[in-house]
Formats: C-alpha cells, sequence, structure tokens
C-alpha cells in the first residue's frame, strides 16, 4: 500500500518542480557548478522515520544552515550571558551578508554573517595567536556535534572549503570590522577558517530533516536516541531561527509559513515544526534574498497543505493511541444464522479496534496511518474509534477518508466510530476547500459520499458491520 505521506509529497513536489526561476550562486565559484535541477525533500518525523522525495541523497554543502548548530554550540558551551553579550537576537531587517551592528556593537543576530563569525570566534580560545592544530580540534568538535545531531558522520567538501577562502572578501571585511569594535578576542583569520570550514560540511536533505527533528524534540536525537543539546537551548535556537533564519524575508516567511527555519546558499533549507517534525529542502537555484525558490514554495505548500504553521491553534500536536484490540470480547450479532456464527467465531481476531485519543492532526494522523499499515496483512478490518478526539483538522480527515477508500481498492473494510459527528462536521466545514491535495487517492474530497458510509456512532454498530464484511467476503451473493 502507497504511503498516504508519500501520496501528500509527490504532490507536493510535482507542483513545485515547474518553477524554474531564480539562479544558483555563482559569488563561491565551486557553488556555481551545481546542478541547477537538482530536487529534493525529505520529512522526519518525531519517532525518526523519514520521508524522502527526488534527490534527498544528493549531497551539497551546508552553508548558512549551519548558523544555528554552532549558535547551539556557543549556547551549550559558553552560557546565554556570555553569548549575549556579544551576540543580539534582533531581527536585521537586511541581507544576510550587510555589514551591520547594533547600539552595542554586537552583531543583530546570529543568523546573519556577522553574529555566525562572532559565533565561530566564541569558540576558539580569547588569544591573539591561534595555532592552526587548534582550528582543527575545535573544527573537529563542531563537526562532531553537526554528526551526532544528524544522526550519522559528515564530511567536509574540501573544494568548497577552498573556494570561499579564496574569494570571501566581504566576510573578511565583516571579520575584521567586529575585531575593529573590539568585540572578536581571537585571531579574526582563524574564526574566518572555523567559519569557512563549518559552512563547507555536505549534508543531505534526510540530514537536514534529522537535524530539524534533533532541535524539534528538545535536542534529542530521534533516529539514534541520543541527546545532543537540552531543551532550553534548542527553544533559544528555535525562537531565533523564527524571527532571523530567513534574513530580510523573515515578516513574510513566519506569516505565511509560520515554521522556524534557516536557508543557505547551497539551496538548502532546514524548516522545523516545533515538538513534531524536521523538513529538508535541496534546490540550488536562489531568489534575491539568497533562498532557495523551490524551497520557499514547497515549504509553503507543506504549511498550508498539511497544516504545519506553527500557530495552528490546534491544542495538541500527537494523537496516542490508547488501546489496540480484536472483537473476541464481543457477541456475536443475533440476527446471523448458527453457519454464519461457526465461521464469525473463528475470524474474531481478523476485526481489529484502534481507539485513539487527543487532537488529530497531520503529526498524530501520519504516526497513525503508519501503525494501521504496519496491520494490514493480519486484518480484514480496521475500526478506527475517535471517540476521544476532540479536534480533527482538515488535513488529518482526509487522510482518513482516504485511507478508507484506499483499503476499499485492496478488498478490506476501515470503519470510524464517531459518535459526536467530527469527521462529518469536518467534511461539510471544509467541503469547498481548494488547498487540500487528493493524497494521490481514488477519489477527492468533493467525491466523498456526503452520507458517509461505514462512520457509526458506537463501537457496538461497527462491530456488526465489520461481522457484515466478514461474511460478504466469505459468502458472497
Amino acid at each position: 500500500m502507497t504511503s498516504l505521506v508519500d501520496g501528500y509529497l509527490s504532490h507536493i513536489t510535482s507542483a513545485c518542480a515547474a518553477d524554474l526561476s531564480g539562479a544558483v550562486a555563482d559569488y563561491i565559484p565551486e557553488l556555481a557548478q551545481v546542478d541547477p535541477e537538482g530536487y529534493g525533500l525529505s520529512l522526519c518525523v518525531h519517532d525518526g522515520h523519514i520521508y524522502s522525495r527526488g534527490d534527498s541523497s544528493v549531497e551539497f554543502t551546508i552553508q548558512s544552515i549551519s548558523k544555528p548548530l554552532t549558535y547551539a554550540m556557543a549556547l551549550s558551551r559558553l552560557g546565554y550571558v556570555q553569548v549575549d553579550t556579544k551576540i543580539g537576537v534582533e531581527p536585521s531587517g537586511e541581507a544576510f551578508n550587510e555589514i551591520s551592528v547594533d547600539d552595542r556593537l554586537r552583531p543583530k543576530n546570529p543568523m546573519i554573517n556577522a553574529g555566525a563569525i562572532l559565533t565561530a570566534s566564541m569558540l576558539l580560545p580569547p588569544v591573539r595567536d591561534v595555532a592552526a592544530q587548534t582550528v582543527d580540534e575545535v573544527f573537529d568538535e563542531l563537526m562532531a556535534f553537526y554528526s551526532a545531531c544528524a544522526g550519522r558522520q559528515l564530511s567536509l567538501d574540501p573544494a568548497v572549503y577552498g573556494s570561499e577562502a579564496a574569494t570571501g572578501a566581504r566576510n573578511r571585511a565583516i571579520a575584521y570590522m567586529l575585531d575593529s569594535f573590539g568585540v572578536i578576542d581571537t585571531d579574526p583569520e582563524a574564526a574566518l577558517d572555523l567559519y569557512y570550514r563549518q559552512c563547507s560540511l555536505r549534508v543531505t536533505t534526510d540530514d537536514l530533516a534529522v537535524i530539524g527533528c534533533t532541535i524539534a524534540n528538545g535536542g534529542v536525537n530521534p533516529r539514534t536516541g541520543r541527546q545532543v543539546l537540552n531543551q532550553e537551548v534548542a527553544q533559544r535556537v528555535l525562537s531565533v531561527m523564527t524571527t532571523c533564519g530567513m534574513y530580510d524575508g523573515a515578516g513574510d516567511w513566519v506569516s505565511s509559513v509560520g515554521l522556524p527555519a534557516k536557508s543557505g546558499v547551497g539551496g538548502g533549507i532546514l524548516a522545523i515544526l516545533p515538538g513534531q517534525l524536521g523538513i529538508g529542502v535541496y534546490s540550488p537555484r536562489l531568489d534575491r534574498h539568497g533562498n532557495s525558490v523551490r524551497g520557499i514554495d514547497t515549504c509553503r505548500h507543506l504549511s498550508t497543505d498539511l497544516g504545519l504553521h506553527m500557530f495552528n491553534l490546534t491544542r495538541e500536536s500527537r494523537v496516542t493511541i490508547r488501546s489496540i484490540h480484536d472483537i473476541a470480547d464481543f457477541e456475536i450479532g443475533e440476527d446471523w444464522g448458527e453457519i454464519e456464527r461457526l465461521y464469525l467465531r473463528t475470524c474474531r481476531d481478523r476485526v481489529r479496534i484502534y481507539e485513539l485519543q487527543g487532537d488529530l492532526t497531520f503529526a498524530g494522523a501520519e504516526s497513525a496511518m503508519r501503525r494501521f499499515e504496519g496491520d494490514l496483512d493480519d486484518v480484514d478490518v480496521l475500526i478506527v474509534d475517535i471517540s476521544r478526539i476532540g479536534v480533527i483538522d482538515p488535513v488529518a480527515r482526509t487522510m482518513i477518508l482516504n485511507f478508507k477508500h484506499a483499503l476499499d481498492d485492496r478488498g478490506q473494510r476501515a470503519m470510524l466510530v464517531d459518535p459526536d459527528g467530527v469527521v462529518r462536521a469536518s467534511v461539510d466545514r471544509h467541503r469547498n476547500d481548494s488547498t487540500l491535495p487528493d493524497l494521490a487517492a481514488p477519489q477527492a474530497l468533493r467525491g466523498f459520499d456526503p452520507t458517509l458510509p461505514h462512520v457509526h456512532g458506537t463501537i457496538a454498530d461497527a462491530v456488526i458491520d465489520a461481522e457484515a464484511f466478514q461474511l460478504k467476503q466469505r459468502y458472497p451473493a
């Protein structure tokens, strides 16, 4: 059975792939040579499961997406007071490479180049003569931290590193400006060298998605289970990414996409839905702000189509499967004949009830669907009890209804127990929505039977319906 989430992601990437606007970064010679057609998307959910589309295994350099990670490393090592003394947290409203400081001569935030170079400098010893070996050792520690966030060993792209170091006149000007203000306590050249190296680490969209989910999970890598950074640092990083991560386009991004994010001129975008998931996108054509054109469009679709805006007011981000059981404890329906009853006794374990609780959003529906799909070979009928669901958003609703249709195509049956009419009310309320994709399912939302067959008010009614389905499969008319 094709995953419904994969259907969503296929729909989104197909919609965005046709946009060929923008141009690859050419001020770093190595970046000018990348394939402009590259396009990958990865989504890592809270338990570490990854969905990938397109060029998700293609490596590219992390560039400015490194900034929140080095900032997290500095906060972890030096503490908030020391870092805040040197670097602000206010949006600059300016391009990423502006020579920009506040009235205290601090870079305005760690996401612009001035702040990122100063952040890197704070990981080095506060001396003016820094040995090359020391820079190597600090970089090894930085690379180990990035790798722990990604859940695999990352590596340096030496060609990009050399290209950045050879052409980084503006960054060198920024570093020496900061040095002239007395805010860099180490060798500016050593700080620049460390900064160029961090920007030249190779990643994939899968890596970015895992890094994002690590931050979303309060610093716990969902793939390895390691606590890579503490929850307070993760919270600060998310806050600064929200207000400053997309440079002078940050305001539009927060209002329309609503995900803490960071872009890089290598074509990558890292986006995070706190507590739920991480997103990695790669497409090297950039807009005038230095952000990936397709990456921006992809994130907009993800936010709108999947309801991922962080200010979505649903109360709970994850649905819980309260219990799973078969219908062995239910009496067989009285209306069946003796032969039918004998047969039904042999297959009570082929009807499975899943009781859900909480509020149902995309993340919760995705997790539940994955569990349902894993059990499909062992069941004839799935009964999903949503009587304890308080809110079901349109995306989750569409996923559930399309799952019902997908099981019909397999010769199986999915039923809902919805005593409060939550699903029917959601269908009525959103029937004319135009933003919800079809999930690559057999029918679009407008094609659903408005009577919602196999949606019941009680478990008992659903069990009788399940028995009727099993008997029809065994004794077709």
